[in-house]
């Protein structure tokens, strides 16, 4: 019956409020959000010769077309995760997505190196905010069970996919009506994602934060810090890992993270309480999906430069080769959400590092007359599987142990850990390959591949210390403990139904208000709190 009403109810909203009680059409929103941000790390690196003429880059910054990008949204994932928990997730998520598709356009637009080094920057901003968003979106919508199990490994899914889509996007692009055209399409798809989560994002309740405070200091110390080692582990293998131009920023960021964790144990309103890392899965999560990143870009970032230095393939062709890393990565998003709660996902990690490994050690068996058949296919499938398998992973443990108060800050935890994972192993990389390249005079093809197999058995390296950390880190059951005692300070914490009920606590248990009406979250139920001016209290829960 009430079922029933509640059909009713719907049938009588007016047709564009019926969308936002379509949760399967938010997820449909924020991963396409997930997907778009992912692709444009990694299209343009198949069209830099392309951009380096068409926009008078000099040979040495071009890197600066990738760099900029990543870096900015590493930098801007813990504010845009914070405002959306302070704020509302739904506005930093539309702003965030509107952000991006602004300098997406001027980026195809771009002439001069310093503007689409800046657009690359801006439009990665852009990112940082909608990224954690979503996820904490889709964490408040599905209640948790198997169903938001689901929707997580969804989302965290369409982030592999998306960052091997690019690469085919990049090339296909590139080789036919231009590689500006990468950035028009972002830029309409973009447009498209704002305006369909304007009708189907859910308005979320007003005043649900009791303290609007925000740690400016925690901010600026733990961006520029961020900033700092991602800048780093990008440009330490081009200039030198003890070069003052290196090293001097990245002494100053561990400095700058230094006075972030003394400042965040100290201020009563953190912009990153440092209770979250109470959760043993969401310390083993961070880790495996630091590793994952890392082996995953270093083998994206060498097998492309495989295809085009060594093996002489077009751009096309390129974008062409790497299709099967996406079919691996699709089928195993398909396997992973058959398992996902028949299967450990302690075991499920440590199979995909697996395939990880024989992924990497399959690659670095190439040669200048490998055939692409015997090699990179089944290699790139493999670890289309793999990836998958440790990423989903991570993505629905690192959530798993949260209350929704926190979710977007540990959203944007987690993705600060794969920007770092990602400048982190093209760095290893590199390490490798220019140490076996460095001896030769004339980079002949014969020469450069034994470099980049090198690169393999490090991007194999990685995954077997990840593997090992998750065998001694992650939890052996996926059962869900007690919701952490401590909730963010600043924000509005509801416990279970028939629980003892608190508004708002500070950092010392007490009470932050009383009187007035207030909304909240928790575990996926909502609940609306009518306190009078006596100590009586009322909880309804929807």
């Amino acid at each position: 019956m009430e079922m029933e009403d509640q059909q009713n109810d719907n049938l009588q909203q007016p047709w564009h409020q019926r969308f936002q009680t379509n949760k399967s059409l938010l997820l449909v929103v924020v991963s396409s959000a997930q997907m778009l941000d992912m692709m444009s790390m990694t299209s343009t690196q198949v069209v830099l010769p392309s951009v380096l003429h068409d926009v008078h880059y000099k040979i040495l910054q071009l890197q600066w077309a990738i760099t900029a990008y990543a870096i900015a949204y590493g930098a801007f994932l813990l504010t845009g995760g914070r405002l959306g928990d302070l704020f509302g997730h739904r506005h930093v998520f539309l702003f965030g997505v509107g952000w991006f598709a602004v300098w997406a356009a001027v980026n195809g637009f771009a002439h001069n190196p310093i503007i689409m080094s800046l657009g690359r920057a801006l439009q990665g901003a852009g990112s940082g905010f909608t990224i954690p968003c979503g996820l904490a979106m889709i964490t408040t919508a599905y209640p948790v069970s198997h169903e938001r199990n689901k929707a997580v490994g969804v989302f965290g899914g369409t982030a592999a996919v998306g960052s091997v889509a690019g690469i085919f996007l990049g090339g296909i692009l590139g080789s036919t009506i231009g590689w500006r055209w990468i950035y028009y399409i972002k830029a309409l798809v973009a447009v498209i994602i704002l305006l369909a989560g304007i009708l189907v994002l859910p308005k979320e309740p007003r005043n649900r934060v009791v303290d609007h405070r925000i740690d400016f200091v925690g901010i600026v110390t733990f961006t520029y810090g961020v900033v700092a080692i991602i800048y780093y582990l990008s440009e330490a293998p081009y200039h030198g890992w003890s070069a003052p131009e290196t090293l001097a920023p990245f002494l100053g960021g561990i400095v700058l993270l230094g006075i972030f964790v003394v400042v965040e144990s100290k201020i009563a309103y953190p912009v990153m309480p440092f209770h979250i890392f109470r959760s043993r899965r969401l310390a083993a999560s961070c880790v495996a999906i630091l590793l994952t990143a890392a082996a995953m870009s270093g083998m994206i970032y060498f097998s492309v430069l495989l295809f085009e230095l060594v093996l002489q393939y077009k751009p096309l062709i390129t974008a062409v080769a790497t299709l099967p890393l996406s079919l691996g990565a699709i089928i195993g998003i398909g396997v992973q959400l058959v398992l996902m709660d028949k299967v450990p996902t302690k075991l499920m990690t440590v199979i995909g590092w697996l395939l990880i490994i024989v992924s990497s050690v399959w690659w670095a068996q190439i040669t200048v007359t490998s055939s692409y058949w015997a090699v990179a296919m089944p290699a790139f499938i493999l670890a289309g599987f793999g990836i998958t398998a440790c990423w989903i992973c991570s993505q629905v443990n690192v959530i798993a142990d949260v209350a929704d108060e926190d979710q977007g800050l540990v959203a944007a935890v987690f993705n600060v850990v794969v920007q770092i994972g990602v400048a982190f192993g093209c760095a290893m990389c590199n390490v490798f390959a220019n140490d076996r390249n460095s001896t030769v005079l004339i980079p002949f093809r014969e020469n450069i591949v034994l470099g980049y197999r090198d690169a393999f058995y490090a991007c194999a390296g990685m995954a077997a210390v990840g593997m090992v950390l998750t065998l001694v880190l992650a939890p052996n059951s996926d059962a869900r403990p007690e919701p952490l005692e401590e909730s963010s300070p600043s924000l509005t914490h509801v416990p279970e139904p028939g629980n003892l009920l608190a508004v708002g606590n500070s950092s010392d248990g007490s009470s932050l208000q009383t009187g007035g009406s207030r909304l909240s979250n928790f575990g996926g139920e909502k609940a609306e709190i009518e306190q009078d001016d006596g100590d009586h209290s009322s909880v309804t829960w929807h």
